[in-house]
């Protein structure tokens, strides 16, 4: 074989069947390898930022291993944001990247791809001769998934055009499961802050959503005697249950947000207690902290904690359950048929004044409204931006339907994230709740995309004709906002053009339009839905909140 089929094979028999990107010198030759003799499902991207996002929204939607490839040079530094994107979210992914000759120093586009690839806190995995090609492609796998974030395997263009290779054998990659147990010291000095606690909670990350720790933590919540809660990535996780608090942190209710200032101890499982999920640490002010998790690098990595537990969640919840019962533990009366009622009543439609004005919609209103018109079987994909506050209250099926493009802060990645769900889960809908700022930045030109693949999408535009997060700083300290305000073409008109169903509210009864190009989409027609929003009544909504 020449040294791409050689490469192209190597990718197939590790598994890979799918992959996203941009063609170029570097890499076009082993993609078409892959396509022509392996059969690999190729979505060409128009940009290499959305194909490395594509890829890991795939893969998060997935569970798998997402691949996505990019030529040498400007192919690989337009992939830097969605690098720091996808190390931050720790996901597992390959980026099969092109080189330039080694001893073709003077090559337009030589760069020190390690060091720009070093920059971004990815991985980075050459490959080293022809003779080492499976073998270097085993272990950028094997790294990907070890260590939970992309590996750039770097592929210079001299070893893809290597003549007579001859791949050595190296068996599939399966990712070993990671089950550990406790350790007995870390667990004792647990239960005894737990034994001693009168108002715990009990939280839900989405490490433990992985383990499968739904019924072994509901069942520590009754031995304690704790609501239950979750993290954002754990949204809808036990929503079964009548003492559930929804969302521990900057995004909780009024309900939540009382019993949350109450509670004198939060034991975490399989979350990172970030700055959102505990208000910068605020919101674990007076309590004693129990964080348990499957990486020890975690375990206090974000803020103080009073004890740390390594492990898979469902084996220490019911360790700790065990301990409790032994001990003959009574349950505390913060879980309580009071609050329970409390929950049940809460109804956040009803929790806010409309506050609408002529030709644009209040976004919690358009919110809580869409919510019910959107099938309940879908992916929720939310880009980054200050509409988040309203799109991340529309409910998901079950955590894992909820991808995030938030982890570096950056607008614009969630239609790349959005494009590889939708094709990785195609038996039902993804909704892609996305700013204006960041649909021009980085999802109008891929929509195409979209329409190309004949993918169910539906596109929710909150358009307030700014950059929101400059507009409220200005907003707030009544300075002139004209800086953050955009007036961009007629969206809806335009996506008509590329091929969507496209509909404008700007008053509720607009919504009844929605719900019907919903209801009647076809497939392969992807549907965008415009909420013109006024920027000022947003500010004061979210100064408010």
């Amino acid at each position: 074989m020449d040294g791409h089929d050689a490469i192209a094979k190597a990718l197939s028999d590790q598994g890979v069947d799918t992959m996203f990107g941009v063609l170029g010198d570097g890499n076009l030759f082993i993609a078409e390898a892959m396509m022509r003799h392996h059969g690999l499902n190729y979505i060409a991207a128009t940009h290499e930022a959305n194909g490395v996002l594509m890829a890991e929204g795939w893969a998060r939607a997935v569970g798998r291993l997402g691949v996505a490839t990019c030529t040498h040079g400007p192919g690989l530094t337009n992939t830097m944001t969605a690098l720091v994107e996808g190390t931050k979210n720790r996901t597992p992914m390959l980026v099969v990247a092109g080189d330039t000759p080694v001893a073709d120093r003077n090559h337009l586009q030589n760069l020190d791809q390690y060091a720009l690839v070093a920059s971004t806190g990815a991985g980075f995995e050459p490959i080293r001769t022809r003779d080492t090609i499976a073998s270097d492609i085993d272990t950028a796998i094997r790294r990907a998934h070890a260590e939970r974030r992309p590996i750039v395997l770097n592929v210079p263009l001299n070893i893809e055009w290597e003549t007579d290779v001859t791949l050595a054998p190296v068996p599939l990659f399966e990712p070993p499961a990671m089950v550990l147990d406790p350790d007995p010291a870390a667990l004792d000095i647990a239960v005894g802050i737990l034994a001693s606690a009168t108002r715990p909670i009990v939280l839900a990350g989405r490490g433990a959503v992985r383990s499968g720790a739904h019924d072994a933590l509901l069942e520590l919540a009754r031995a304690l005697g704790a609501p239950v809660a979750t993290s954002l990535l754990g949204t809808g996780y036990f929503a079964d249950d009548d003492c559930n608090l929804g969302i521990y942190g900057t995004l909780s209710h009024p309900v939540a947000q009382e019993v949350i200032a109450g509670a004198d101890c939060v034991i975490a499982f399989g979350a990172s207690l970030n700055y959102f999920t505990t208000d910068r640490g605020t919101l674990l002010r007076d309590k004693r902290v129990i964080q348990c998790d499957l990486d020890p690098a975690r375990i206090g990595a974000t803020v103080p904690i009073d004890a740390g537990v390594v492990g898979d969640a469902t084996r220490i919840a019911e360790t700790i359950t065990a301990w409790l019962a032994e001990a003959d533990h009574v349950p505390s009366n913060f879980r309580s048929p009071e609050l329970a009622a409390g929950l049940a009543a809460f109804d956040p439609a009803t929790a806010f004044e409309d506050r609408s004005v002529a030709g644009a919609i209040d976004p919690r209103t358009f919110t809580r409204r869409l919510d019910g018109i959107l099938p309940a079987d879908r992916t929720l994909v939310v880009d980054a931006g200050r509409f988040m506050l309203n799109a991340l209250t529309l409910s998901v099926p079950e955590p894992e339907a909820l991808i995030t493009s938030h982890g570096f802060g950056a607008i614009g990645l969630g239609m790349g994230n959005a494009i590889g769900a939708a094709i990785g889960r195609p038996g039902r809908p993804t909704v892609l709740a996305i700013g204006d700022g960041g649909f021009m930045m980085g999802g109008l030109a891929e929509f195409h995309t979209a329409v190309e693949h004949n993918l169910d999408l539906i596109v929710v535009l909150y358009n307030d004709g700014s950059y929101g997060a400059e507009h409220i700083q200005l907003y707030r300290k009544q300075m002139d906002t004209k800086a953050s305000l955009h007036h961009w073409p007629d969206l809806p008109a335009v996506m008509t053009s590329l091929g969507a169903a496209s509909v404008v509210v700007e008053k509720v009864s607009d919504l009844d339009a929605v719900a019907e190009v919903v209801a009647s989409r076809r497939p392969g027609r992807p549907v965008f839905i415009e909420a013109k929003l006024d920027p000022d009544m947003v500010s004061a909504i979210t100064d408010h909140h």
